[in-house]
C-alpha cells in the first residue's frame, strides 16, 4: 500500500507543481477568489488539502529513507487542513498575503513540488 501512496503523491505533486510553474497568475486569482469568500474560502482551502493528507497519514506510516518525505508531507497537509477548517481566521491571514505581484511564489512552490515528485519517483525506481 505504501508504494501505491508514493506513486499517487509523486503524480499529484508533479501535476500541481507544473501547474504552479506554468500558471502562477491563475493560482493567485484562485486563492484571491477563495479569500473573497471570507471564512468559507478558508474552509474550502482546508477541504482541498484534506483528502491527500488524510490518505497519506492513513496508509503511509514510513519513518525512514526517502519515503519519510511522503509521510511528513501527509502530516503537513493534514495539519494545514486542520488549521484552515478549525481556525478559519488563520487561513484568512495566510490568504491575505496572496497577490498578483507575488505570483512568483507559486513558481517557487511549483519547482519544489516537482523536485519532491522527482525525489519520490527516484526512490520508487531505485527499489
Amino acid at each position: 500500500m505504501e508504494t501505491a501512496i508514493e506513486k499517487l503523491v509523486a503524480i499529484c505533486f508533479l501535476v500541481i507543481g507544473l501547474s504552479h510553474i506554468f500558471q502562477p497568475r491563475a493560482w493567485v486569482k484562485f486563492f484571491i477568489m477563495l479569500r473573497e469568500k471570507g471564512e468559507v474560502g478558508s474552509i474550502l482551502n482546508g477541504l482541498l488539502h484534506f483528502p491527500l493528507g488524510v490518505l497519506i497519514v492513513s496508509f503511509h506510516n514510513v519513518w525512514h529513507g526517502i519515503p519519510l518525505v511522503v509521510t511528513i508531507m501527509g502530516w503537513g497537509l493534514l495539519i494545514k487542513s486542520l488549521l484552515y477548517l478549525t481556525y478559519p481566521k488563520h487561513g484568512m491571514r495566510v490568504l491575505s498575503q496572496v497577490s498578483l505581484e507575488r505570483s512568483w511564489g507559486f513558481v517557487v512552490a511549483g519547482v519544489m513540488a516537482v523536485g519532491l515528485s522527482g525525489l519520490i519517483a527516484f526512490s520508487l525506481l531505485s527499489r
